[in-house]
C-alpha cells in the first residue's frame, strides 16, 4: 500500500474515533458540571457547554498531536494497545462519576433506546482514565531513571526501619484512639468485610467523594490483614512498609549524590518513621511529595517531569484532604521559582498544570467543590486554633530546632550560588505559603508536619551538599541515636512550653499505666447488657478518657471482643464542627468522666461539657439520671462515673441543651436546634 494512502486511512481512522469518543466525553462532561450546576442551571445550557468543550478538548487533541506526543510509550502499535485495553476497563467497571452529583441528573431525549448517560459517562470516564494511564506511562518511562538508588542504602533502611517497627511495637502497652486510631480501624472493618472485591472496591472509591477520611490508603493494609490478621503490629509493620519504605527511598533518590547519603537524610529526619509508627498512614502523602521533588528537579524531558509531578500531588490530597496545601503551595513556589530563574522554559510547569488539571477535575472534583470552595474552615475548625506558640513547639518538638536552624542558614548562605538558586527558593517558598495558608485553618498536629518534611528535606540536601560530609554524617548519627533514648513524652503539645533542640520522641512505644482499670471499666459496661442489649455513651473527650478509649480497647491490647457486649453509641465533641447528637437522650447509659474531660478546652467543647456538667450535678437532663455504684479511677486524676437513664428527657431540657448552644454559637443553629422528630 502507498505511503500516501495509508496516511490517509490513518487519519481517516484518527477521525472516526474521535468522532465515537465525542459523545462518551461529552456525557463524563457533562456529570461533572452538574454537580456545581445541577438544577441550578437549565438541562439544555449545561449540555451544550458539555458539547462545546468536549469538541474544544478534541480539536486541541488534533491539532497538537497530544496522541502521538504524550500516549504513545511504544513504538509498535499492538503494544500500545494492550496497554490501553486493561486501563479502558478499569475506568470502566470502576467508575463512580455518577456517585458525584449531589442532585439527580436529568435524562436526555434524544439518546438512542437502551443508550443511557450512565452508559455514555461510563464510557467517557474509561477513556479518559486510559488517556491519564498512557500519559503517565508514557512520561514514567522518561523519569524512571529518577528512581535509582544504592540497594546497599536501601537494604540497611529497610532492615533498620522493620527493627525500629518491631522495637514500637513490642514496648506499646497502651490505647490507640483519634488519629492513631482512625485509619487502623478502617483497615479492621475493611478486612472483616465480606462484600465481594468488586463492590468493595466501588466503596472505596466512593468514600474519596464525601469522607474526610477517605478508604484509599487503608485498603492495601486491608488485604494485607486479611493474610495475616488485624492486630496492631500487623498494622504497624504493614504501614511501615508499604508506606513509609517507599518515602525513605525517595531520600535516598533525592540525595544520591554521595555514597551513603540517602542514610544521612533518612537519619536528619526520624520523624517519618515515628509518624508511621504512631499509626498515620499520612506518610504515603508525605511520600508522594518526596518523589514530587525528585522526578520534578531532575533533569529529565520536561513535559514528561510535569506531568509525572502533576499526578503526584493529585495522589497526595486525593488520599488525605489537608495535603492539598502542599499541592497547592508546590505549584505557588514553582511558579515564583520560574518567574525569578528560569523564564525561558515553561514546558515542565505547563505539564504540571495540566496534569494537576485532568487528574483533580477526574478524581477530585466534588472534594474540591464540597470541602473546600463551600465551607468556611477558618470558623469550622477554630477549635483546633492553638496559636502560632504551640505551631513553632511541634515543628522543634519533630523536627529540632538547630537542625532547622542550620539548614535555614546554609540554605540562605547557599542562595549566593547561582546554579542552586531554583531549588532552594523552590523548597522555602513552598514552606513559608503551605504554613502561611495552613495556620489560617488551624493549628499544626503532627501529621500535618509531614506537608513540610519534603522541602525542608529537599533544602537541607541541596543546602548541605558542599558541606563536610563528616559533619552531615555526625548531625545524622547524632539525632537518630537520641531518638532511641527515652524521655518523658508530653500528653498534648499543650503540655510543651519550650522549644526542643532535637527531635524529642522515642521509639519506645507508649504505656498506660492505668489499662487494668479501664479493661474493669470495659467489662462492668459490657455486663449492663447480659439480660437485654444496652446502649452506651461516653460523654468526655480527653487523652485520658475518650470514645475510643473503650470502643479500641481490647483491639489495642489484642483481647477479642465478647460476644455480650454493650452498643457505643458516639457523641459529637467539637463545636461547629460536629452537630449535636439527640440520640444521645436515648442512650440508657452515660459514661462521664469527672471533671469533665476536654482536649480543646471547654470553650472549644461546649457541645459535650455542657450535658455532662448538667449530668454530674444533676440538674436539667441530668435529673433523668442516677449514678451507679462502682466508679474507676484513671490516670491523671480522673474518676469516671455511669449514669442510667430513668426516664425520657422532658421537652423543656431538650430546649435547655440547644437553647445554651446556641446562645453561644448563633450563626450555626441549624446544628443545635431540637430536631422536629422530638418535638
Amino acid at each position: 500500500m502507498p505511503a500516501n494512502v495509508k496516511k490517509r486511512l490513518l487519519t481517516a481512522l484518527s477521525w472516526l474515533v474521535r468522532l465515537a469518543v465525542f459523545p462518551m466525553l461529552a456525557a463524563w462532561i457533562l456529570v461533572r458540571l452538574w454537580i456545581p450546576w445541577g438544577g441550578s442551571c437549565p438541562d439544555e445550557e449545561l449540555l451544550a457547554a458539555a458539547l462545546i468543550l468536549s469538541a474544544v478538548l478534541l480539536l486541541l487533541e488534533a491539532g497538537g498531536k497530544l496522541t502521538q506526543r504524550l500516549l504513545l510509550p511504544w513504538k509498535v502499535w499492538w503494544k500500545n494497545l494492550l496497554c490501553v485495553l486493561p486501563p479502558f476497563l478499569l475506568g470502566w467497571l470502576f467508575d463512580i462519576s455518577l456517585s458525584m452529583p449531589s442532585e439527580p441528573l436529568s435524562a436526555i431525549a434524544w439518546l438512542p433506546e437502551g443508550l443511557d448517560l450512565g452508559t455514555l459517562c461510563h464510557l467517557g470516564n474509561a477513556v479518559v482514565f486510559a488517556f491519564i494511564v498512557m500519559a503517565l506511562l508514557k512520561a514514567g518511562r522518561d523519569v524512571i531513571g529518577v528512581a535509582k538508588a544504592d540497594w546497599k542504602q536501601l537494604l540497611v533502611i529497610f532492615v533498620c526501619l522493620n527493627l525500629a517497627t518491631a522495637l514500637y511495637a513490642f514496648t506499646s502497652h497502651t490505647v490507640y484512639i483519634w488519629d492513631n486510631a482512625g485509619y487502623w480501624a478502617i483497615a479492621r472493618e475493611l478486612a472483616m468485610d465480606t462484600t465481594n472485591g468488586y463492590e468493595q472496591i466501588l466503596a472505596v472509591l466512593e468514600s474519596t467523594l464525601t469522607e474526610d477520611y477517605n478508604y484509599l490508603l487503608a485498603y492495601p493494609i486491608s488485604l494485607i490483614m486479611r493474610l495475616f490478621g488485624s492486630s496492631r503490629t500487623v498494622y504497624l509493620f504493614a504501614l511501615s512498609n508499604l508506606y513509609t519504605f517507599p518515602a525513605l527511598w525517595g531520600f535516598t533518590s533525592l540525595a544520591n549524590t554521595k555514597r551513603w547519603s540517602g542514610l544521612v537524610v533518612a537519619s536528619l529526619f526520624p520523624m517519618l518513621g515515628y509518624t508511621g509508627l504512631v499509626g498515620m498512614v499520612d506518610v504515603a502523602c508525605c511520600a508522594m511529595g518526596i518523589w514530587a521533588y525528585n522526578v520534578y528537579t531532575s533533569d529529565k524531558p520536561a513535559v514528561s517531569r510535569g506531568i509525572v509531578t502533576g499526578a503526584l500531588l493529585v495522589g497526595t490530597f486525593l488520599c488525605r484532604r489537608y495535603f492539598l496545601f502542599f499541592a497547592a503551595s508546590f505549584g505557588v513556589a514553582v511558579l515564583i521559582a520560574k518567574v525569578l530563574f528560569d523564564r525561558k522554559k515553561w514546558w515542565d510547569f505547563l505539564g504540571l498544570v495540566c496534569s494537576c488539571a485532568v487528574c483533580g477535575v477526574t478524581f477530585s472534583l466534588r472534594f474540591l467543590l464540597d470541602k473546600v470552595l463551600e465551607p468556611d474552615y477558618g470558623d469550622l475548625y477554630s477549635a483546633y486554633n492553638l496559636g502560632l506558640i504551640t505551631d513553632f513547639f511541634s515543628f522543634c518538638r519533630y523536627f529540632g530546632l538547630v537542625l532547622l536552624a542550620l539548614f535555614l542558614i546554609a540554605a540562605l548562605v547557599d542562595l549566593a550560588r547561582k546554579e542552586d538558586r531554583f531549588k532552594i527558593t523552590l523548597g522555602l517558598v513552598q514552606i513559608a505559603v503551605c504554613f502561611a495558608a495552613f495556620v489560617q485553618v488551624q493549628s499544626h498536629g503532627q501529621q500535618h508536619l509531614l506537608m513540610y518534611l519534603p522541602p525542608i528535606a529537599f533544602v537541607a540536601v541541596n543546602a548541605l551538599a558542599r558541606a563536610p560530609q563528616y559533619m552531615s554524617a555526625f548531625l545524622a548519627i547524632s539525632t537518630a541515636v537520641y531518638c532511641f533514648f527515652p524521655k518523658i513524652q508530653p500528653a498534648t503539645i499543650q503540655d510543651i512550653n519550650t522549644p526542643d533542640l532535637f527531635p524529642s520522641f522515642h521509639f519506645y512505644g507508649p504505656q498506660r499505666s492505668d489499662i487494668d482499670e479501664l479493661l474493669r471499666l470495659a467489662d462492668y459496661l459490657d455486663s449492663l447488657s447480659r439480660l437485654e442489649e444496652k446502649t452506651a455513651v461516653v460523654l468526655s473527650s480527653s487523652f485520658t478518657l475518650n470514645y475510643e478509649t473503650v470502643a479500641s480497647l481490647r483491639a489495642s491490647l489484642n483481647i477479642p471482643e465478647p460476644e455480650i457486649r454493650t452498643t457505643l453509641q458516639y457523641h459529637g465533641t467539637v463545636d461547629k464542627r460536629d452537630p449535636f447528637n439527640w440520640n444521645t437522650a436515648f442512650s440508657d447509659y452515660l459514661v462521664v468522666g469527672d471533671p469533665v474531660q476536654t482536649h480543646l478546652g471547654e470553650e472549644n467543647q461546649r457541645i459535650l461539657t455542657i450535658l455532662a456538667q448538667h449530668i454530674l450535678d444533676g440538674t436539667g437532663p441530668g435529673k433523668a439520671y442516677t449514678e451507679l455504684a462502682p466508679t474507676f479511677q484513671l490516670a491523671n486524676g480522673v474518676t469516671v462515673r455511669i449514669f442510667r437513664r430513668l426516664r425520657p428527657w422532658y421537652l423543656e431540657e431538650y430546649r435547655e441543651i440547644s437553647d445554651a448552644l446556641i446562645a453561644f454559637y448563633p450563626e450555626y443553629e441549624e446544628l443545635y436546634q431540637v430536631p422536629k422528630w422530638i418535638k
